[in-house]
C-alpha cells in the first residue's frame, strides 16, 4: 500500500513525497465562509477520500511577535458527521468550522487532514476577518504588555462579563480577543466545560459552542429556581450553580450535567440551620428567608481529598459541606463577624495557624493541590451584623488546611495596592501561574487584570474600563490549544 504526504496551499501548488508520479490532491480548498462573529469562519474543502478521512485539524498561526501558543483544534471525522459538517456518503464536501481567529487582520491557518491509509495532507489558507468593536474588551490600557521572557503556563483567558450581549470574551495574552459569545445574551456565570462554554440564563442553562452554534439545555423555572446568579464552578460529576428560589435568596446550589440534568442540589438555609438547632441555637436569628440576603453565595468548588464541597458566603464565611449527606465539616472565616456568635457555628470553625488572615468578602474559592485558593476582597458583612473587619486592600489567599488547623501559605500583594471591593478572581493555572482579576480596581473605574508566571514576575497586566462586576466579573485561564472533538 503506497503511503504519502501531500503539502498544499490555498493556491493549490503542490509538493509531493515519496513518489515521483503525479498524485491527485486529498483535500482542496473550496471557499471561505464568514461565521456569526469575526472570530469564526468555516472552510469548505473536498475531500477526495471522503471515507477513509480520520481526523482534519485547524493551527492559527499567532501574530507576528507574539508569543502565544497558537489556537488549534482536532475534530474526528465522526464529530463533523454528528454535527452536520461532513457526510461521506452524499459527497466529498466538508465544512471546517475554525475559531480563534485574530479580528481585522489575514490568518494564516494550516489545515492538517489524515486519513485510515496513512496519508496526511498539509493545506495552508489565509482567512481575512472582519474587524470588531469591543469596546474596552479592544482597546485595553496596557499597563504591562505580555513579558517576553515569561513562562507563563496559559495564553488564554475567559472573561466572565455581561455589560454586552456577547459575553462572555475570551482574550489571548496580547490582550487581542480571540472569541466571544453569539448568543445575543451576557454570561457573567460562564464555564468552559466538555469542549463549550456554559452560561446561565434567568432560570436556565445555554451551552455555547465555539463554532458559533448555541442551545438552551433546560430550564429550572418548574424546580422553583427564580433566577441563576454569580457563577458556575466545577463540581464533582458536573458543574456547581447558583440560584435563587422565591424562598431563598443566594444560598441554595445545584450540580448540572453536561446536559443540563440535575444530579444534586445544596440549600445553605436547611444545611446551616439544621446545625444551629442541633447546637442549641435559634437559627431565625442568623438564617433569613429571601428576599433577604443572608447568605450570598458567590462561588464553590470541590475538593476530591475529601469529597467536600466548599462554598463561599461573602456575607460569612467559607464553608465546608460533605458532598454527599450535605453536613457542614469546617468553618473559616472572621471571627468578629456575626455567625462566631452563635455556638453551634463556633464548634466548627478552623483554627488558623502563625500568621494567617481569615478570608473576608471573598470570592472565586478552587482547590489547587488540596490546598484552598481564594481572592480575599477585604469588604465586610453588609446584611449579618456586626460587620466585621474591612481592610484596605484585596489579595489572593492560599490555605492549608489539615484537621481543624487553616494555614496561610501563600499570598500576592501588588505594589501599589489594589482594593477591589466586590466580585474579583483569582485562578492557579499550573503551579505558581496565577490569573487575577481586580473587578473593581482604582474605586470601582477599572477592572485590572493580571497574571503572574511561576517566579513571581507579572507576566501581563491589561486595565479595562469597569462597569460595575459586569465587565469582568470573574476571569478564568483557559488553554485553547490542541483542542480535540471527539
Amino acid at each position: 500500500m503506497k503511503k504519502w504526504i501531500i503539502i498544499i496551499s490555498a493556491t493549490l501548488s503542490l509538493v509531493c513525497s515519496g513518489d515521483s508520479e503525479a498524485v491527485r490532491p486529498l483535500v482542496t480548498i473550496d471557499k471561505i465562509v464568514p461565521g456569526r462573529t469575526p472570530f469564526i469562519s468555516f472552510v469548505s474543502l473536498k475531500i477526495n477520500d471522503p471515507t477513509n478521512l480520520s481526523t482534519i485539524s485547524f493551527t492559527i498561526r499567532p501574530k507576528q511577535g507574539s508569543r502565544t501558543r497558537p489556537v488549534s483544534a482536532t475534530y474526528t471525522s465522526a464529530y463533523l458527521q454528528a454535527a452536520g459538517y461532513f457526510q461521506p456518503g452524499l459527497g466529498s464536501k466538508l465544512t471546517l468550522p475554525v475559531f480563534g481567529l485574530y479580528q481585522n487582520r489575514q490568518n494564516t491557518v494550516t489545515v492538517l487532514s489524515n486519513f485510515t491509509t496513512g496519508a496526511t495532507q498539509l493545506n495552508k489558507v489565509k482567512i481575512t476577518t472582519a474587524a470588531y468593536d469591543g469596546g474596552t474588551y479592544t482597546s485595553p490600557t496596557i499597563i504591562q504588555a505580555r513579558s517576553q521572557s515569561t513562562t507563563l503556563s496559559y495564553d488564554f483567558a475567559l472573561l466572565k462579563g455581561s455589560v454586552t450581549n456577547d459575553t462572555p470574551v475570551i482574550i489571548d495574552s496580547d490582550s487581542e480577543v480571540r472569541w466571544v459569545g453569539s448568543a445575543s445574551q451576557g454570561g457573567q456565570q460562564a464555564v468552559l466545560f466538555d469542549n463549550g462554554i456554559y452560561c446561565g440564563t434567568v432560570t436556565g442553562l445555554l451551552r455555547l459552542e465555539f463554532d458559533g452554534r448555541s442551545q438552551i439545555l433546560a430550564d429550572y423555572a418548574g424546580l422553583g429556581v427564580t433566577n441563576i446568579h454569580h457563577n458556575f464552578d466545577y463540581g464533582r460529576d458536573g458543574i456547581v450553580m447558583e440560584v435563587d428560589t422565591a424562598a431563598w435568596a443566594e444560598s441554595v446550589d445545584m450540580e448540572v450535567d453536561a446536559a443540563g440534568n440535575v444530579l444534586r442540589s445544596w440549600n445553605l438555609a436547611d444545611i446551616v440551620s439544621a446545625a444551629m438547632i442541633a447546637g442549641g441555637d435559634d437559627p431565625s436569628l442568623f438564617v433569613f428567608p429571601g428576599p433577604l440576603d443572608w447568605f450570598h453565595n458567590n462561588a464553590t468548588t470541590y475538593r476530591p481529598s475529601d469529597n467536600s464541597l466548599i462554598v463561599s458566603s461573602r456575607e460569612n464565611f467559607v464553608i465546608a459541606l460533605d458532598y454527599d449527606t450535605g453536613k457542614i465539616k469546617w468553618i473559616l472565616g472572621d471571627t468578629t463577624k456575626h455567625w462566631f456568635e452563635f455556638r453551634s457555628l463556633r464548634a466548627f470553625a478552623l483554627r488558623l495557624g502563625p500568621d494567617t488572615l481569615p478570608p473576608i468578602g471573598q470570592h472565586a474559592v478552587s482547590i489547587v493541590a488540596d490546598q484552598l485558593l481564594l481572592m480575599d476582597d477585604g469588604t465586610g458583612s453588609l446584611t449579618q451584623m456586626p460587620p466585621g473587619e474591612t481592610r484596605t486592600y484585596s489579595a489572593p489567599r492560599k490555605y492549608s488546611i489539615v484537621g481543624k488547623t487553616a494555614t496561610e501559605v501563600y499570598h500576592y500583594l501588588i505594589d501599589p495596592s489594589i482594593y477591589s471591593d466586590f466580585c474579583s478572581s483569582v485562578y492557579e493555572d499550573a503551579t505558581d501561574n496565577y490569573l487575577i482579576d481586580y473587578t473593581r480596581a482604582q474605586s470601582g473605574l477599572s477592572s485590572d487584570l493580571v497574571a503572574l508566571d511561576a517566579t513571581g514576575n507579572i507576566a501581563f497586566y491589561y486595565r479595562y474600563v469597569a462597569n460595575g462586576c459586569g465587565t469582568a466579573f470573574y476571569a478564568d485561564p483557559i488553554h485553547l490549544e490542541n483542542m480535540q472533538f471527539n
